[in-house]
Protein backbone atom coordinates (compact mmCIF):
# COMPACT_ATOMS: atom_id res chain seq x y z
CA UNK A 1 0.00 0.00 0.00
CA UNK A 2 2.88 2.39 0.78
CA UNK A 3 4.49 1.81 -2.62
CA UNK A 4 1.17 2.42 -4.35
CA UNK A 5 0.52 5.63 -2.40
CA UNK A 6 4.03 7.01 -2.89
CA UNK A 7 3.93 6.15 -6.59
CA UNK A 8 0.66 8.08 -6.96
CA UNK A 9 2.47 11.07 -5.43
CA UNK A 10 5.23 11.03 -8.06
CA UNK A 11 7.88 9.01 -6.22
CA UNK A 12 10.23 7.18 -8.58
CA UNK A 13 11.07 3.57 -7.66
CA UNK A 14 13.99 1.49 -8.87
CA UNK A 15 13.10 -1.09 -11.54
CA UNK A 16 11.93 -4.48 -10.30
CA UNK A 17 8.99 -3.41 -8.14
CA UNK A 18 8.34 -5.15 -4.85
CA UNK A 19 10.45 -8.29 -4.40
CA UNK A 20 11.55 -10.62 -1.62
CA UNK A 21 14.58 -9.27 0.26
CA UNK A 22 17.33 -11.10 2.12
CA UNK A 23 15.22 -11.28 5.30
CA UNK A 24 12.33 -12.91 3.43
CA UNK A 25 10.11 -9.80 3.52
CA UNK A 26 8.94 -7.63 0.66
CA UNK A 27 11.28 -4.78 -0.29
CA UNK A 28 11.13 -1.90 -2.75
CA UNK A 29 13.66 0.82 -3.45
CA UNK A 30 13.09 4.53 -3.94
CA UNK A 31 15.29 5.64 -6.82
CA UNK A 32 18.08 8.08 -5.93
CA UNK A 33 17.20 10.39 -8.86
CA UNK A 34 13.87 11.69 -10.06
CA UNK A 35 13.00 12.28 -13.70
CA UNK A 36 10.49 14.37 -15.66
CA UNK A 37 7.68 11.83 -15.22
CA UNK A 38 8.38 10.95 -11.56
CA UNK A 39 10.21 13.90 -9.99
CA UNK A 40 10.24 12.77 -6.35
CA UNK A 41 13.19 10.60 -5.35
CA UNK A 42 15.72 9.80 -2.65
CA UNK A 43 17.64 12.99 -3.51
CA UNK A 44 20.85 11.09 -4.24
CA UNK A 45 20.26 8.24 -1.76
CA UNK A 46 18.88 4.78 -2.59
CA UNK A 47 16.17 4.18 0.04
CA UNK A 48 14.96 0.68 0.89
CA UNK A 49 11.38 0.17 2.09
CA UNK A 50 10.91 -3.12 3.95
CA UNK A 51 7.60 -4.79 4.75
CA UNK A 52 7.12 -5.09 8.51
CA UNK A 53 6.79 -8.62 9.94
CA UNK A 54 3.31 -9.61 11.15
CA UNK A 55 4.35 -9.54 14.83
CA UNK A 56 5.50 -5.92 14.47
CA UNK A 57 2.21 -4.95 12.84
CA UNK A 58 0.22 -6.68 15.59
CA UNK A 59 2.30 -4.96 18.30
CA UNK A 60 1.64 -1.53 16.80
CA UNK A 61 -2.04 -2.23 16.25
CA UNK A 62 -2.35 -3.18 19.92
CA UNK A 63 -0.50 -0.06 21.05
CA UNK A 64 -2.19 2.50 18.78
CA UNK A 65 -3.26 5.64 20.60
Amino acid sequence: AAVEELGSKGVRFAPGGIRVGASGFGVAFIHPKGNAELPNSGEGVLIELVQAPEEVLRFHEGNAK
